[in-house]
């Protein structure tokens, strides 16, 4: 699940994204521009055209000018009536201020190009009452950073009215935690205006200086003025540091406040905030309820996850009613409040997948169905997963009457709906098997017949001839797992199905149920060897059992060289996995069969097979060894990868290197496909195929 509070609404605190570098300057004039030398003289008559776009191409050039004599003009430039010209004279400033040596330097001791611009500045501010100079010198102070900072306060406890609040301003854009103390001096001042300046200044330097100003936030969540209540929780959202619950519950009753507090309470760490949280679901609503769900979604992600579930069960029920309500209020469906996701900040689909996997957690009634609803709708189908497995058994009833709509001959009455119905199927079957488990670990075991299991493994098996593709592989995939020994013939008749995934899910299916019934699945295998349309099916049972009788080996053996693709494959495969070493023969010819996939599976044994001798000498492991160096002479990265995967040691085995080597190197030209190696062996397989 996404976390709950990306967006913070309308008072967002300072966020660590937000402390990255001043903002770049625009492209609307070319970096040409701004670089190409002027006398200092044009600038000054391009400052007094009348025409507001010279006036910006003059003031772009100012930044490569010589600060001394290019203050007069940047402060006209900063006073220009058109905020383009200002703004282009605050990227000059800044230009200015890093491009300048720092003092001490080259220059000696003269004043630092920060150090001339703070003094200019100031002393344009206490002069004019241009409101456009006084912004434009705010942002220029806040470029200097902490050259400015030492002025800036001498200023603060000299200037009047307006202009200290400016002055507070700049002190927050410097982004000097030097400047902190005097921004908490001024919290003591009188002026509400001032006050408030001094706590944004002081929240938005939360990711520079955190330990201090946590602190004086937390100290100012008892302020007499709400606005500064307001920013000062803010800024501790921002900053992600919990705010003690005995807090919290005198704020979060203030129609300002609440939003800031609910955001506040999802970071709490005491078990008394989803309490709380919890039973104001029951009368919140629109924007309340919605950030109420959010701050209950975001404790479920932490430590207090189980004081959410408790306290969501211990609610009145109206709550739980109202979260399946409000997970079941599709855009457009004109349903009732609560809730209203049109709120502030609020996205509609994030707000349902929250409430309604809250209304899994409080088991409300109605849960169930909401779930299964949402499995419909695309972007809900994840949480829609998790809420049927916080329900678990509950959710049975709901999946099962969805299944019996959907699960029918007739396309048109799923058709759009089978990713659905697929994935509800996979989901019964995980609640099934859990119930399973449970049941096994219980004293006393529960009964053995239970009518709802009964009745899924019915659905699963219907939905094994359904035309849709995704939804019989899901119940063959649901047959592996809850099936029974009657499930035997109707998986095998799939293993042939017309459909390459359903087939394969078939073969998957029936390699499950082998392993799960082992005495069936052996008196299976004798008649499914008898048919050649059976092959395939009859060697994945032996596989899956792991052990053979010398009949079923010479099945296997002969299965391996003739009849379909599949067949083939699976017969590889079996061989090895029953009669070990014995089945290097047959894995011989099989590497150099004309199918590339009976290849691959030869290759992935014998890989298998070879790790299976690693502890042991003689004369199989010799025999494994030169077979693999003829998978790693083959050129055939996909036949190598195979057998590597299988658990050849292409790399890991020191003694590989050397015969590897040995045995890849290249044949001679002249001898032609009878060539031999080093090591004796023919220069390919037994069929003289390049593998």
């Amino acid at each position: 699940m996404s976390r709950a509070f990306d967006d913070l609404g309308p008072y967002g605190g300072p966020r660590v994204s937000d402390a990255g570098p001043w903002p770049t300057e625009p492209e609307s004039v070319a970096p040409s521009v701004r670089s190409t030398p002027m006398p200092i003289a044009a600038i000054a008559a391009a400052l007094a055209a009348d025409d507001a776009e010279e006036r910006r191409q003059a003031a772009a050039r100012l930044g490569r000018a010589d600060v001394t004599e290019a203050l007069p003009l940047l402060l006209r430039a900063l006073g220009d009536p058109d905020w383009r010209v200002r703004k282009e004279a605050t990227y000059a400033c800044h230009r200015l201020i890093q491009a300048a040596p720092p003092p001490g330097g080259a220059e000696g001791e003269r004043p630092s190009a920060a150090q001339l611009l703070v003094g200019a500045v100031l002393g344009a501010l206490r002069e004019s009452d241009d409101v456009g100079l006084r912004n434009a010198a705010i942002e220029v102070l806040g470029y200097c950073g902490g050259d400015a900072t030492p002025a800036l306060v001498a200023a603060l406890g000299e200037l009047t009215g307006d202009e200290r609040k400016l002055v507070v301003d700049a002190l927050g854009r410097t982004r000097d935690p030097a400047a902190l103390d005097a921004l908490y001096a001024a919290l003591a001042e009188k002026d509400d205006n001032l006050r408030q300046s001094a706590i944004e200044a002081i929240a938005g330097m939360g990711l520079i200086a955190r330990e201090r100003v946590t602190d004086i936030l937390y100290e100012r969540l008892g302020d007499r003025d709400r606005f500064v209540r307001l920013t000062a929780l803010n800024g501790l959202n921002g900053l992600e540091a919990p705010v003690p619950w005995r807090v919290l519950s005198l704020l979060i009753d203030d129609p300002i406040l609440r939003s800031a507090a609910l955001v506040a309470a999802a970071l709490a760490e005491s078990p008394e905030a989803p309490r709380a949280l919890s039973a104001a679901l029951a009368t919140a609503r629109g924007g309340a309820f919605a950030q109420l769900v959010r701050a209950l979604a975001r404790l479920v992600e932490g430590p207090l996850a189980s004081h959410v579930v408790d306290a969501l069960r211990a609610a009145p029920q109206e709550v739980g009613a109202r979260l399946v309500q409000a997970a079941s209020a599709a855009p457009g469906s004109g349903g009732a409040e609560p809730p209203s996701w049109r709120g502030v900040g609020v996205d509609p689909v994030s707000g349902r997948a929250q409430a309604l996997l809250l209304a899994a957690m409080a088991r409300a009634p109605g849960a169930a169905d909401a779930a299964v609803q949402a499995m419909i709708e695309p972007a809900l189908v994840e949480t829609a997963q998790r809420a049927l497995g916080q329900l678990g058994g509950e959710a049975l009833p709901a999946v099962l009457a969805y299944l019996d709509r959907h699960i029918d001959p007739d396309p048109d009455l799923w058709e759009g709906l089978d990713d659905a119905t697929a994935a509800l199927i996979d989901g019964a079957v995980a609640i099934a098997e859990q119930r399973g488990r449970e049941g096994a670990l219980a004293h006393p075991p529960p009964p053995a017949a239970d009518p709802t299991l009964d009745e899924l493994l019915g659905a699963v098996r219907r939905s094994v001839k359904s035309p849709s593709t995704l939804v019989a592989t899901s119940a063959l995939y649901g047959l592996a797992k809850i099936g029974t020994a009657d499930d035997f013939s109707r998986v095998v008749s799939q293993t042939r199905a017309i459909s390459l995934p359903v087939a394969r899910a078939a073969e998957c299916a029936l390699a499950g149920l082998s392993e799960r019934y082992p005495e069936p699945a052996r008196a299976l295998a004798r008649p499914l060897m008898q048919a050649e349309e059976t092959h395939l099916a009859a060697a994945i049972v032996i596989e899956a059992l792991g052990t053979a009788d010398p009949e079923e080996i010479a099945f296997l053996t002969s299965a391996a060289s003739v009849g379909d693709v599949r067949a083939r494959r699976a017969a590889v495969t079996a061989i090895a996995a029953a009669a070990g070493v014995s089945a290097l023969e047959v894995l011989s010819l099989s590497l150099a069969d004309e199918e590339r996939e009976v290849r691959l599976a030869a290759a992935r044994a014998l890989g298998r097979l070879y790790a299976s001798l690693a502890d042991r000498a003689g004369d199989e492991r010799t025999r494994a060894r030169e077979l693999l160096g003829l998978v790693r002479a083959s050129g055939e990265p996909e036949l190598v990868s195979a057998a590597a995967q299988g658990g050849a040691p292409f790399r890991s085995d020191p003694p590989w290197g050397e015969a590897g080597d040995r045995m890849g190197a290249p044949a001679s030209m002249e001898g032609g496909e009878g060539s031999t190696s080093p090591s004796g062996m023919s220069g390919g397989p037994p069929s003289g195929k390049v593998l």
